[in-house]
């Protein structure tokens, strides 16, 4: 393990025992959150070399699926604490935060990143088409749940709704990863392998393995202390809980894709880091979503997929923008400046809402 390994690792470590003995002293909630916050981005850096350590060993298609899924862990251990306490409002929020997050600004940023480095990078436009065309099952589903409210405002109909759209997500998600993976790994390979890993160097996969799920643990543990300043917070900044759970949760969950994604798009890996991004979207609203569906009715808290229309058109205009983004197979500087700037207008427009 070089230097910079032990200097990450032990920031980490020093992190999450901060927010640890921060929870335990009941400080003011603004200091609570700061420090969870800082702690679970740390943690979740090492959540990112990890599973790109991972890639190496196993190629970038594994490498893409682990820093999905183990990205999406963040938010979905957020969620359910979040969930358990009844705080649904936010949960919907995070969904739909984490989607957008992931598909414009954390792939913006990765656009911007490697552009620097090389003018057009390429990535494989059949993956991408896949990756559009779940994208927008995703949208129908929410936006026929949320239509459909409207029309039948009756509680155990839209519960009813709600949870047959969410066994459909889980069906076509499995066989998205069975097509992906599987029947037509060929197709879909990247334009070029993986060559190198950037950041954190482990001598075995199991030493990087070990080290994703330890840090997983310890942010689900740093979590709980999140989800309660939530609401202090909202109260003392005047901001509504659905705010914090767009733009807060998010930025905070998607710092293992950034970081897998970022290092990806600098290598010009750009399939590695669509993967990730994109794939981490579709986790949100393909798996994550349906299984805290499921998970709402268990715990007392029926959640459905009803969203405000504000939120309904900010997903299927930004599914709009990366697919006209990803047409041509090729990526740029400008195309990911454009991806920000529409995350960042989508953020205002919660933010006054």
């Amino acid at each position: 393990m070089n230097r910079q390994a032990i200097r990450l690792h032990g920031i980490a470590i020093v992190s999450t025992i901060v927010a640890i003995v921060v929870q335990l002293f009941h400080v003011a909630p603004i200091v609570s959150f700061l420090f969870s916050a800082w702690a679970i981005i740390v943690l979740a850096k090492l959540i990112g070399q990890s599973t790109e350590a991972l890639a190496v060993y196993f190629g970038s298609a594994i490498g893409a699926l682990l820093g999905a899924t183990f990205g999406n862990s963040v938010e979905l251990i957020l969620s359910i604490i979040a969930l358990k306490d009844g705080l649904n409002q936010v949960v919907k929020a995070s969904i739909i935060g984490s989607f957008l997050a992931n598909l414009l600004l954390t792939l913006g940023l990765c656009m911007i990143a490697g552009g620097m480095k090389k003018p057009v990078q390429r990535f494989n436009r059949a993956r991408t088409g896949r990756n559009s065309v779940m994208l927008f099952v995703a949208v129908t589903g929410l936006t026929i749940a949320s239509i459909d409210s409207f029309v039948h405002p009756i509680m155990h109909h839209v519960a009813s709704l709600s949870t047959g759209i969410a066994i459909v997500f889980l069906f076509v998600y499995i066989l998205g990863f069975i097509f992906s993976m599987f029947t037509h790994r060929s197709f879909l390979a990247p334009v070029e392998e993986m060559r190198e890993a950037g950041g954190v160097y482990y001598r075995s996969p199991w030493i990087a393995a070990i080290v994703l799920l330890v840090a997983t643990v310890f942010v689900a543990y740093v979590s709980s202390s999140l989800v309660d300043t939530v609401t202090p917070i909202a109260t003392l900044l005047h901001l509504s809980p659905a705010f914090i759970g767009l733009i807060f949760f998010p930025i905070i969950g998607m710092a293992p894709e950034f970081f897998s994604a970022t290092l990806l798009a600098v290598h010009d890996q750009m399939d590695g880091s669509i993967e990730i991004t994109v794939g981490s979207s579709l986790q949100m609203a393909l798996f994550v979503a349906p299984l805290l569906v499921m998970l709402g009715s268990a715990f007392g808290h029926p959640l459905t997929l009803v969203f405000p229309a504000t939120d309904v058109v900010a997903v299927f205009l930004s599914t709009i923008l990366v697919t006209l983004v990803s047409l041509d197979g090729e990526s740029h500087w400008f195309e990911g400046v454009m991806m920000v700037a529409a995350y960042i207008i989508f953020g205002l427009l919660f933010f006054f809402q």
